[in-house]
C-alpha cells in the first residue's frame, strides 16, 4: 500500500488536495487527510474542508479518506508559545494517521508524509519509490519552492521538508505525548537527489493568509499579518518574513509542468467567491 499522509485546516486547501489525488491517482492507494477542531495555536476552529468536499470530482472521491478527528483533551492553548506549539499541539495533528485504527500497516507499506500543499508530480512517483529502495532509509523530498502565487517559483529555494518511508523503517518510535503515538517525521538529513514535486507555500487569497498568522506554527510571523503589506509583498515579489533573505521569483506561464495540471491556472480559488 502507498499512503499519502497529511492534514488540513482550511477550505482554500481543496485545490491541493484535488491536484494530490490527481498527480498521485496511478500510485497510491490513500490520500488520508485528517482535519482537526483545533489549530497548531490550541484555538477552536470549525471543519472548514467539510464544507467544501462535495466539491472534489466524484470520480476521485475512491481514494480520499477524509476525517474528522475531536483533539479536544490532547492540545493545549499556544497562542503565545511556539515552543508548546512544536513539542504538543503540531506533533498530535502530524502523527493522528499512526494512532488510527482504521489501518492495519504493514511493514512494507509506503507513506509520503506530507502537508496538503506539497504535491509529488505525477511522473516523479515512480523514480522516487526507486530512490527510497535503493537508499533503504527515510527521506526528505526536495520540492520546487512556490510562494503567494501559483506561478510565482522561488528559484534559489532549496525546501525537503515532506518525507518518504517505508513503515518498518519508523515502526520502533515509540514516543508518546498525551496518549498518542507522536511519528512527527519533518525535515530529515538523508534528501532526495533532485525535486519530485512542488510546495504552494502561502498560496492563498490575502484574507486567508491573514487568517493563517493565527493558527499555524509561527507565531513571531504574526506582526506581518496586515492586508497593505502583503498585498504590497506579492505585487513587488518581496519575502516580507525576513528582507535579507535572498528571494529570486521566477513568473511562469501557467502551462509549466512544474506547476501541476489542476492548478494550471490563474484563480483557482473562486470557488470561494462563489455565491
Amino acid at each position: 500500500m502507498l499512503y499519502l499522509k497529511s492534514y488540513c485546516y482550511s477550505k482554500h486547501e481543496l485545490p491541493f488536495v484535488i491536484a494530490n489525488l490527481i498527480e498521485g491517482w496511478d500510485y497510491i492507494d490513500q490520500l488520508c487527510l485528517y482535519e482537526y477542531n483545533f489549530t497548531h495555536t490550541g484555538i477552536k476552529k470549525d471543519y472548514e474542508m467539510e464544507t467544501v468536499i462535495h466539491l472534489i470530482p466524484e470520480n476521485l472521491l475512491s481514494k480520499l479518506y477524509y476525517k474528522k478527528v475531536d483533539i479536544t483533551n490532547y492540545v493545549e492553548y499556544a497562542y503565545n508559545d511556539g515552543k508548546l506549539i512544536h513539542s504538543l499541539n503540531e506533533p498530535i495533528q502530524r502523527s493522528w494517521f499512526f494512532n488510527d485504527p482504521s489501518f492495519n500497516l504493514q511493514d512494507d507499506d509506503i507513506i509520503i508524509d506530507h502537508d496538503i500543499d506539497e504535491i509529488i508530480y505525477k511522473n516523479s512517483y515512480k523514480p522516487l519509490i526507486e530512490e527510497l529502495n535503493k537508499v533503504k532509509k527515510p527521506l526528505s523530498i526536495k520540492l520546487n519552492q512556490f510562494f503567494f502565487k501559483n506561478n510565482y517559483l522561488w528559484t534559489n529555494c532549496n525546501f525537503s521538508s515532506p518525507t518518504i518511508y517505508k513503515y518498518y523503517m519508523v515502526k520502533n518510535n515509540t514516543t508518546r505525548k498525551k496518549g498518542i503515538l507522536i511519528k512527527n517525521l519533518r525535515d530529515l538529513p538523508n534528501k532526495t537527489t533532485k525535486q519530485y514535486g512542488c510546495h504552494m507555500s502561502w498560496v492563498m487569497p490575502i484574507e486567508y493568509m491573514l487568517k493563517k498568522f493565527h493558527k499555524y506554527s509561527h507565531p513571531e510571523f504574526r506582526k506581518f499579518a496586515d492586508k497593505e503589506v502583503l498585498q504590497k509583498a506579492i505585487d513587488d515579489k518581496v519575502y516580507v518574513f525576513d528582507l535579507r533573505k535572498p528571494f529570486n521569483i521566477e513568473v511562469l506561464d501557467f502551462t509549466d509542468e512544474k506547476i501541476p495540471s489542476y492548478l494550471q491556472k490563474d484563480n483557482i480559488f473562486d470557488y470561494i467567491t462563489k455565491p
